[in-house]
């Protein structure tokens, strides 16, 4: 709590969360945890296949210039874990020479099971946030993140009033990379609502899964997508209506599965999420999680 009540105006606060999990017996426990502001942890509650949930909230109004939050999750051996965020992350304005980084670091050991769900990320005007994700995993294990994106408040007419949002997430298994996605965007430099870039969408959803397949089987639909949406399924394409959320999902290579989706309506996306979720929870033998459920 100390430097929540005196933050440095210059630095910006350090914080962040450590936290390890172990299997004990039939449950997943949280072994150790370390939590400074301007993270908080919410107690985790077990649900009834065994996963742990772990709901994380952000403190005060959102991150700040100089802010930097470090995220460490270490999931031992058979324990099973779902991270999250309980409400939007926000990113307020903050002075030109000034940033808000946040560095996240997944481990996932023989059999365990970890999902990290953040929720979305909203950058104001006049902000900048540098975000790293490194998720290292064992061969064995299952391991998916996803993210999303809110160029703005929307209903304020500020999209793409932000200086920068710059995002990188990798994947390794056993030290062998099978996937990196990098979202770099500079509004103030070069035209990121362009064709081919945004096209004008307001939102972005980013999602990787390892450790399953996705099938075409009675029970894994493809995820529903309104009629006149362009998207994609392993080779499949459709046309683009003006307007309509772009969207792609599929399986790259054996248990490797990826989502991307540009939209214009936050809802219509949440069921392409929801739908995505449901096909992955499929193929690894789980029940889906419901990500409304636990936000506010």
């Amino acid at each position: 709590m100390k430097g929540l009540l005196a933050p440095d105006p210059v630095r910006g606060l350090r914080g962040g969360a450590a936290l390890t999990f172990c299997r004990r017996g039939a449950a997943t426990v949280l072994s150790s945890a370390r939590v400074e502001a301007p993270l908080k942890l919410v107690r985790p509650f077990a649900l009834a296949d065994g996963r742990l949930v772990v709901p994380l909230i952000t403190l005060g109004p959102g991150f700040c210039g100089g802010d930097r939050c470090t995220i460490d999750v270490h999931v031992e051996a058979d324990a099973r874990v779902v991270v999250m965020n309980t409400a939007a992350t926000r990113v307020l304005g903050m002075a030109d020479d000034a940033q808000a980084t946040q560095r996240v670091r997944l481990m996932a050991g023989p059999r365990a099971h970890l999902e990290y769900y953040p929720g979305l990320t909203i950058p104001f005007p006049d902000s900048a946030f540098v975000q790293t994700i490194d998720v290292r995993t064992d061969a064995d294990a299952r391991v998916g993140v996803l993210e999303t994106w809110a160029f703005g408040r929307i209903a304020r007419d500020e999209y793409l009033r932000f200086r920068h949002v710059r995002s990188r997430t990798t994947v390794r298994v056993d030290r062998t990379w099978i996937y990196a996605d990098a979202t770099v965007l500079e509004p103030r430099i070069a035209s990121v609502a362009a064709a081919g870039v945004l096209d004008r969408r307001k939102y972005l959803v980013s999602g990787f899964w390892y450790g399953g397949d996705v099938t075409h089987e009675p029970g894994g639909a493809a995820p529903a997508v309104p009629s006149g949406t362009g998207w994609t399924e392993r080779g499949r394409t459709a046309d683009v209506q003006s307007g309509a959320p772009l969207v792609a999902f599929g399986q790259p290579a054996p248990r490797q599965v990826f989502l991307r989706a540009l939209g214009d309506d936050g809802r219509v996306l949440d069921g392409i999420v929801r739908d995505a979720l449901a096909r992955v929870a499929d193929g690894w033998r789980v029940p889906p999680v419901r990500l409304e459920r636990f936000r506010c």
